[in-house]
């Protein structure tokens, strides 16, 4: 969702020619772009978007349009602002919740997306969605049970979501539960044949031969890849 800041916090810059947002006339294709330009580039865009006729309302639906969008175009800053003025204006708006617990997921922020998420579940325990990022939200901190619980709730209330049972798969294996991993995944590629990750993690689980040790120590290993600040 927001790849956009995710990768230039690993490499510090963009080149001139890769950023739509960053600010600046005599910008030369290929230099470096600081990080400071292009959350200028952001904002920039961000108040010409408020201040368009489609988003002139000051009330929760269009700040939580407005924020959908800037979260679509990679401007967390921006996307968190609005579905905080969408809650102000709707403490009810179990979709704003949503939809903030999302961005902090993708900006490494786990407990706050943890909060959020929990806060949207409690308003609709009936969204998949919801269930299944709080569920990744417990995967990155490491709190395998809960994210158990979580995306198994998730495959109740859908369960024909392939990406779900793959999730499922993968906190089963944290735990070193061969059997349930395996389940869960064979239910992915089920509903997917072609889910190379799904596939993935199977073979995992199978080249761990039943141990227990070896299978945790190789998940945490891909869990590290998974979930590092990108």
């Amino acid at each position: 969702m927001l790849c956009l800041l995710l990768t230039l916090n690993v490499h510090g810059s963009w080149s001139a020619q890769n950023s739509q947002f960053a600010t600046g006339e005599n910008l030369i294709p290929g230099t470096p772009i600081t990080n400071e330009q292009v959350e200028a580039g952001l904002r920039k865009n961000r108040e010409a978007l408020r201040n368009s006729p489609p988003f002139q309302a000051h009330d929760a639906p269009t700040h939580f349009r407005l924020a959908e969008i800037l979260s679509q175009q990679g401007d967390p800053n921006g996307a968190i602002e609005e579905y905080q003025a969408a809650i102000q204006l709707n403490p009810e708006l179990a979709e704003a919740f949503r939809g903030l617990g999302a961005v902090h997921i993708d900006t490494h922020e786990w407990k706050k997306a943890k909060e959020a998420l929990q806060k949207s579940v409690e308003l609709n325990p009936r969204d998949h969605q919801t269930w299944y990022w709080l569920g990744r939200s417990y995967i990155a901190q490491g709190h395998f049970q809960r994210a158990q619980e979580a995306l198994e709730t998730a495959t109740r209330v859908s369960p024909h979501e392939a990406e779900t049972f793959s999730d499922l798969g993968l906190t089963y294996m944290a735990q070193g539960q061969s059997l349930e991993a395996e389940m869960a995944l064979k239910n992915a590629i089920d509903l997917q044949p072609d889910f190379a990750e799904a596939h993935h993690r199977l073979e995992q689980v199978r080249t761990a031969h039943g141990n227990s040790e070896e299978l945790i120590q190789s998940t945490q290993d891909m869990l590290h890849i998974l979930f590092r600040r990108e």
